[in-house]
C-alpha cells in the first residue's frame, strides 16, 4: 500500500468512527462550548507554551469542525458557512498534536462555566487517532510491548524473580529479620500488591518500602509472578481493546489468587483505570476492592498500626498531587495524612489539592521523546509552585510525575529532591521489636 493510500485509509477510518464516538455527553459538550477561552489560563500547556492550539476549547472546536463536515447537513452542503473542515493530513497532524500533548489532567474542567470535560473529548480524539494508526511512536511502542509481553518494559518472569530476590535481601537488611519475605503467588492472601515495571528497574525503593510497611503492620499480602505491571498504556494511546485487555488481566489475576484487595503502587493512572474505568470497560462490577498504596498507608496510620518517627524526615516537604490520584481519583487527604505523620515539616503548594497545577508529564507525554520540549515548557507553572512553597523535598505518588519532576528540576535548576510518599513513610517507621 502506498503512503497516499495509507493516508486515505486512515482518514476514512476516522470519518467512519466519528458518528459512533461523538454521541451523548460528548456531542452535548461540543455543542454548548461557547469558546469563551476561560479554560485557557487553567491549562499548564497553554500557560507554559503560549501555543493557542493547547487551549482546551481549541481541541473541542477542532473535533467539532471535522464532525460537522461529515455528519451534519450544513457541514456537507456549505462547510465554510458553518466552519466545517475537511479531514486531511494537516488536520490529522493538528489533532495528533492537540490530543497527545494534552495530559488529560482535567484542571480545565474546574474552571469551565459549563463543566465541560475536555479530557473526555480528548479521549475521543485519541481513540479516533489510534484507530487510524496515528499514535505517537514512543507511546505506541510502550502500549504494544505491554499488550504483547505483559508489561511496558518487556521484563521476563526470570528477570522479575531475580529483582525480587534482591528486593527481599534489602527488606531483610532494613527490618533486621532474615525471615522477612516478599511473598509471591500466595493463593488466598488478602492483598495483591502490583508495582510498575519502572519501579522494578529504576525506582526499586518503592517496592522495598511498600514491603517494609506491609511487614510492619503484619499485612496478609502477595505479589504475582504473572502480573507485575499496574500500568495501562492503552488508556494513554486511545486503544479501547488494549485498554480493556490490560484491565482484564489484573482482574483475572485477582480471581486466580483469590485476593480481596487490589493494592496498586504509586501510580496515578493505574488507580483511576482500575477504580473508575475497569467496570465500564469490562461491563461488570469488580468483585474486590481497589486501593492505592498511599490510601492503605493512611488507613494503617489512622488505625494505629504504624509507628512513625517524623524527626527522621526533617527537610521541608511538599506534596505534588498526581492528577489521576487527586483531581480525578479523589485521593486528596490520604497522602497528606501519611506525610504529616511521617515528616516534621510539611507545607502545601498554592494552589493545592484539586486546583494544583499538572506537572506536565502525564497522559503518556513522558513516553513521547518528540514532545520533550513542549513537556518541559508545560511544566513551568508547576516549577513556580514548587519554588514558592520553599520546599526542599517534593513528595509524590506516581512514576510519571517523578520522572517529569526530576526532569523539571534539572531543566529549571530547581534545588529539590523528588521522592515517593511510601519511601518517606518507610524511612520513618519504628519497627516493633516484639513481633509475633
Amino acid at each position: 500500500m502506498t503512503v497516499a493510500n495509507e493516508a486515505h485509509t486512515a482518514t476514512r477510518q476516522v470519518v467512519e468512527s466519528l458518528r459512533e464516538k461523538v454521541q451523548g455527553p460528548i456531542e452535548a459538550w461540543l455543542d454548548i462550548c461557547a469558546h469563551c477561552g476561560l479554560c485557557a489560563d487553567s491549562c499548564h500547556a497553554y500557560v507554559g507554551t503560549g501555543d493557542v492550539e493547547h487551549i482546551p476549547s481549541a481541541r473541542a472546536q477542532q473535533l467539532e469542525k471535522v464532525y460537522k463536515r461529515y455528519h451534519t447537513k450544513l457541514g456537507q452542503l456549505a462547510p465554510r458557512l458553518v466552519g466545517a473542515e475537511e479531514l486531511d493530513e494537516e488536520v490529522l497532524d493538528r489533532l495528533q498534536k492537540m490530543a497527545y500533548q494534552c495530559t488529560l489532567c482535567r484542571r480545565c474542567t474546574l474552571y469551565c462555566p459549563f463543566g465541560i470535560d475536555n479530557a473526555s473529548i480528548v479521549g475521543v480524539i485519541r481513540a479516533l487517532l489510534a484507530e487510524a494508526g496515528r499514535v505517537p511512536a514512543g507511546l505506541q511502542e510502550h502500549t504494544d510491548t505491554a499488550y504483547e509481553k505483559g508489561n511496558t518494559l518487556g521484563i521476563s518472569e526470570d528477570e522479575f524473580l531475580d529483582r525480587v530476590e534482591w528486593f527481599e535481601e534489602e527488606l531483610q537488611d532494613a527490618v533486621e529479620d532474615e525471615e522477612a519475605e516478599i511473598p509471591l503467588d500466595r493463593e488466598g492472601a488478602k492483598v495483591l500488591f502490583v508495582p510498575t515495571p519502572i519501579q522494578i528497574m529504576r525506582f526499586p525503593t518503592v517496592i522495598i518500602s511498600a514491603a517494609k510497611i506491609f511487614y510492619a503492620v503484619g499485612e496478609d499480602w502477595t505479589m504475582s509472578t504473572k502480573r507485575f505491571d499496574a500500568t495501562n498504556f492503552g488508556l494513554f494511546s486511545g486503544d479501547a481493546e488494549k485498554t480493556r485487555v490490560m484491565a482484564e488481566r489484573l482482574v483475572d489475576e485477582m480471581e486466580r489468587l483469590g485476593a480481596q484487595v487490589l493494592a496498586l503502587t504509586e501510580c496515578g493512572h493505574s488507580y483511576w483505570a482500575m477504580k473508575y474505568g475497569a467496570e465500564t470497560w469490562l461491563g461488570n462490577a469488580l468483585p474486590f476492592e481497589v486501593k492505592n498504596i498511599v490510601e492503605m498507608i493512611a488507613e494503617y496510620a489512622s488505625q494505629g498500626r504504624l509507628k512513625l518517627d517524623p524527626s527522621v524526615n526533617r527537610d521541608v516537604v511538599t506534596y505534588h498531587d498526581p492528577c489521576n490520584l487527586g483531581r480525578k481519583g479523589g485521593l486528596i487527604e490520604e497522602p497528606r495524612a501519611a506525610l504529616k505523620a511521617a515528616v516534621e515539616n510539611f507545607v502545601e503548594m498554592t494552589p493545592g489539592a484539586e486546583q494544583t497545577w499538572c506537572c506536565g508529564g502525564g497522559g503518556g507525554m513522558i513516553a513521547i521523546p518528540d514532545y520533550e520540549e513542549v513537556r518541559l515548557a508545560s511544566g513551568s507553572p508547576k516549577v513556580e509552585q514548587i519554588r514558592r512553597s520553599g520546599a526542599e523535598v517534593v513528595a509524590t505518588a506516581c512514576d510519571n510525575c517523578k520522572l517529569q519532576l526530576l526532569d523539571l528540576a534539572e531543566h529549571y535548576d530547581l534545588d529539590v529532591s523528588v521522592v515517593g510518599v511510601v519511601d518517606l513513610v518507610a524511612d520513618a517507621l519504628i519497627l516493633d521489636e516484639d513481633r509475633d
